[in-house]
């Protein structure tokens, strides 16, 4: 870069990311219950506020509105590339969920003090999205029913241990041990080998929630605008930010960037997470087939291994099914890239099949990947850019952003508002030790990888044994889920 303000260039992310042909089944149906109103049209002039949220998904919408409830009459601008839920928040799986299954991950980064701090907000932030929904009247059709932290093969049994012990040692129990026989009794599977259950969990429709998430901040005053990609931000004098989009610019005195794996393209972030694809199947309702499994509440599941499989069902008898680390791309285009189809639809079925073989056939509404980033602690994380002051970010779901977006949005609110507290000083703002190999080492890297990841997958699932070779070129994964 040649201007030593400049930020971003190119169209960031990219128009028609992901193009709107390619949306997934949740935000085709949340648009259709509820259609455009017209009220966040695209930037067409210049416009000067106090604060600019980028990004319209769970993070940026969740910052908004904590803004406004901790500082009325804030001024607050929200831009949005596509459609507010276009993103991650209309792609992913629907859980909403405490966060005690990472608690280790916790630990490690603040102490089991501060871990325990954090999980109880966590699962008071369930309790909190629900109420808010409630009060909205937003339909995001949940369940409020357990998760259940599954071996879905012999050589799963246990990975739940360190975590079951360092609750123990922050004397909180939220998570309980369940028999091989009630793991599978639970979801109708043959193919589950014991399991651990938070039973403080719901699902939900992802796309609904942003969907009304948005008609709430609009009512309460923020000004969004949809199809409005950010191109550049540069510094402004007197220490503002000038955000520049393609018909537009903003002048704000704080920026907040809540734009999830794009957020590998600043600064060094792109060095402490990867992101890869995941991708989902949604069928259509097949509610006489789990009735005959005795799927017959809203159990969700995920399993222990490390590309895992996720499953769970829908309140009109659909099964959602999806398959993390299916693909990755060249340097941090992969955001823009890893949307659409199914990325490996032969192996999700395969998993699908292999676990609920009564439910192989079933038919599919649609299916799609979509891109995730995992940092290397496994936890989202923020701070403040050094390139750009007065903007700050928060990035690193790991595959889980509905319940801690609301607590990354209370981090990102006491940052962008000066507030010393818990929130501001939290361990989510430690940035993620470790770094990850830049390009062009990552990308055949991961090319080695994930077929490792892969045999020994399908090595344990039969029973067989893995070979070392394979084993050690599997644990250089560094985007495991690590609980």
């Amino acid at each position: 870069m040649t201007d030593p303000d400049l930020l971003l260039t190119g169209t960031w992310p990219r128009p028609g990311t992901p193009p709107p042909a390619r949306r997934t089944a949740w935000l085709r149906d949340a648009l259709a219950a509820e259609p455009d109103d017209g009220r966040a049209p695209q930037l067409l002039e210049e416009v000067r506020c106090d604060v600019l949220v980028v990004g319209g998904g769970f993070t940026g919408l969740w910052t908004a509105l904590e803004i406004l409830r901790r500082a009325p009459g804030t001024d607050v601008v929200l831009i949005e590339a596509d459609v507010c839920g276009a993103g991650a928040s209309g792609a992913n799986a629907g859980y909403l969920m405490p966060m005690w299954a990472r608690f280790s991950s916790l630990v490690a980064i603040g102490g089991h003090e501060e871990a325990r701090r954090i999980g109880e907000a966590s699962a008071r932030a369930v309790d909190d999205i629900l109420d808010f929904a409630g009060t909205h009247g937003i339909d995001i059709e949940h369940r409020r029913d357990p998760w259940l932290w599954a071996a879905s093969a012999p050589a799963q049994r246990g990975a739940w241990r360190q975590t079951l012990e360092d609750l123990r040692r922050a004397g909180v129990e939220p998570l309980h041990e369940v028999s091989a026989a009630e793991s599978r009794r639970i979801v109708g599977t043959r193919s589950h080998f014991g399991g651990v259950i938070d039973p403080g969990c719901a699902t939900l429709q992802p796309a609904k929630l942003t969907r009304g998430m948005r008609r709430v901040a609009l009512d309460e005053g923020v000004r969004i605008h949809e199809r409005t990609p950010l191109t550049a931000l540069r510094n402004a004098p007197g220490g503002a930010t000038t955000a520049h989009t393609p018909y537009g610019r903003v002048f704000a005195d704080r920026v907040v960037l809540a734009v999830n794996a794009w957020a590998a393209q600043l600064e060094d972030l792109g060095r402490r997470m990867v992101t890869v694809a995941s991708d989902t199947v949604l069928t259509r309702p097949v509610p006489e087939r789990l009735a005959a499994l005795g799927w017959d509440g809203g159990t969700s599941v995920c399993d222990a291994r490390r590309r895992l499989n996720y499953y769970r069902t829908t309140p009109d008898g659909r099964l959602v099914f999806g398959k993390g680390g299916s693909g990755v791309a060249y340097g941090h285009a992969g955001p823009d890239t890893l949307w659409g189809d199914a990325l490996r639809p032969a192996e999700l079925h395969a998993q699908l099949g292999r676990l609920f073989p009564e439910l192989a056939d079933a038919p599919v509404d649609m299916a799609w990947t979509a891109p995730v980033e995992y940092s290397t602690t496994s936890l989202p994380f923020a701070g403040w850019l050094k390139t750009v002051p007065g903007v700050c970010y928060a990035t690193g779901y790991s595959g889980d952003g509905v319940g801690p977006s609301r607590l990354m949005a209370k981090v990102l609110a006491s940052l962008v508002l000066g507030t010393k507290d818990e929130w501001s000083g939290s361990a989510f703002t430690r940035p993620p030790g470790g770094w990850l190999p830049p390009e062009p080492v990552r990308y055949p890297g991961a090319r080695l990888v994930i077929p490792a990841l892969r045999a020994v997958e399908h090595r344990e699932d039969h029973g067989r044994p893995v070979p070392s070779l394979v084993r050690r070129l599997a644990s250089l994964d560094p985007s495991s889920f690590r609980r």
